[in-house]
């Protein structure tokens, strides 16, 4: 039993290892399945973010600029903290309208020598804050899906090896340097900022991510690709137009991610178990039932003990010592005194006739004396201390039947 007290905290440690592991698997096979099935379950939200791996995301553009060498990040900072920044920033459908003061912070940024990518449609007030700053006009036009047009504006540098672009819009642009237009107006225009560049199109589903398994829409990513690579700096994704915002909290960081999924897990099994445990009647708990022994069987196992070991001179001395106690009780005098004394005081008492003590005493004496004390001789000693004991319960009984009557 001692070593499995041991062992116990070892086994809990272990435990709290094995659900932690089991937590993890299970959160990180949820995302993976959870890619898997978002490539064929429509989508609920159109989110054109480096984030989203669906279709309409735009984290396939992300990679093909990691891996023609571009250096690119992601920004979920204030946009006041551009100015520590050098390079493009991309910003393609936001979910939120930038305020007046984005708008403002952005443009002073690319006036400084940056540029801007900055695909919309661009059909409310809200969403045209920023080209409205820039004179840039918008208005309706032919709805486009997936329709393909031919690039006429060969001399432009950023349009190499871009023979045509598979566009989806549904309004137009007046104003700029138009690089892309059809019969109802300019769908992709360039202004100059100071001195800075802002690319501005109404067409943010460019480059998503399902026009990936589309050989027709590869001039698209090949234009934008283009287009980066002649940025001064790095090619910043914009995500705080998306919702997505960078805590300075390292802990809150961590939790918007897997660990946090596994974090949070933990949590709600540990909430479980807590709230299990404080129930009215309290965990389930194993009660030991120890067996009680009565006196009976005690002295019994005890007689038995002491037969087997042939100890009958241990069992006279222990009797024959509790004998005289109460002999010496019964007779007024201490159980320290001598047999002589002891003798002496039985002759003066009225039992003295009965039994001869001092008989007694020299027979207890002998077979103390003895090795091995038969069991016959132990019982005749034992019968004749328990007789004296008798004469004085009876004698006792008398007298306080006398004072009772009296």
């Amino acid at each position: 039993m001692t070593v499995a007290a041991e062992d116990r905290p070892n086994r809990i440690w272990w435990q709290l290892f094995a659900l932690l592991l089991v937590s993890g698997l299970a959160v990180y096979s949820g995302i993976a399945f959870d890619e898997q099935k978002d490539r064929f379950w429509p989508e609920t939200e159109i989110l054109i973010s480096v984030f989203n791996r669906k279709p309409s995301g735009l984290s396939g553009m992300k990679d093909i600029v990691t891996k023609i060498g571009q250096k690119n990040r992601t920004w979920q900072l204030p946009y006041r903290n551009l100015t520590d920044t050098k390079g493009m920033l991309v910003i393609c459908q936001p979910t939120e309208s930038l305020s007046e003061l984005d708008a403002k912070q952005i443009l002073e940024w690319v006036h400084k020598g940056n540029d801007l990518v900055y695909f919309d449609h661009f059909s409310y007030k809200l969403t045209r804050r920023l080209i409205d700053k820039l004179g840039i006009k918008s208005k309706d036009g032919d709805d486009l899906v997936d329709k393909k047009l031919a690039v006429t504006q060969t001399s432009v540098p950023e349009f190499a090896h871009v023979p045509s672009l598979l566009v989806s819009a549904e309004r137009r642009l007046i104003g700029g340097t138009a690089l892309l237009a059809d019969k109802s107006g300019t769908l992709v225009t360039l202004v100059k900022h100071g001195k800075g560049r802002v690319l501005l199109g109404t067409v943010p589903s460019l480059c998503s991510n399902r026009r990936l398994s589309n050989q027709e829409a590869w001039p698209n990513f090949q234009f934008l690709a283009n287009w980066m690579s002649t940025v001064n700096g790095a090619v910043i994704f914009d995500e705080r137009c998306h919702g997505f915002s960078s805590a300075t909290n390292v802990f809150h960081f961590l939790l918007r991610g897997p660990s946090g999924l596994v974090f949070w897990q933990l949590m709600l099994v540990l909430a479980v178990g807590v709230f299990s445990a404080a129930q009215r009647f309290g965990a389930m708990r194993q009660v030991v039932v120890a067996r009680k022994i009565s006196n009976l069987e005690f002295i019994f196992g005890l007689s038995n003990a002491f037969r087997r070991a042939r100890a009958n001179t241990a069992v006279l001395e222990i009797l024959g010592q509790s004998f005289k106690n109460r002999l010496c009780k019964a007779l007024g005098i201490s159980p320290h005194e001598s047999s002589e004394n002891i003798v002496s005081a039985w002759n003066s008492s009225k039992q003295a006739t009965s039994i001869n003590i001092n008989e007694l005493i020299n027979n207890y004496e002998r077979a103390l004396s003895k090795k091995h004390l038969s069991d016959s001789d132990l019982r005749t000693l034992v019968g004749t201390c328990d007789k004296i004991t008798r004469t004085f319960a009876d004698s006792t009984d008398e007298k306080t039947k006398a004072e009772s009557n009296t």
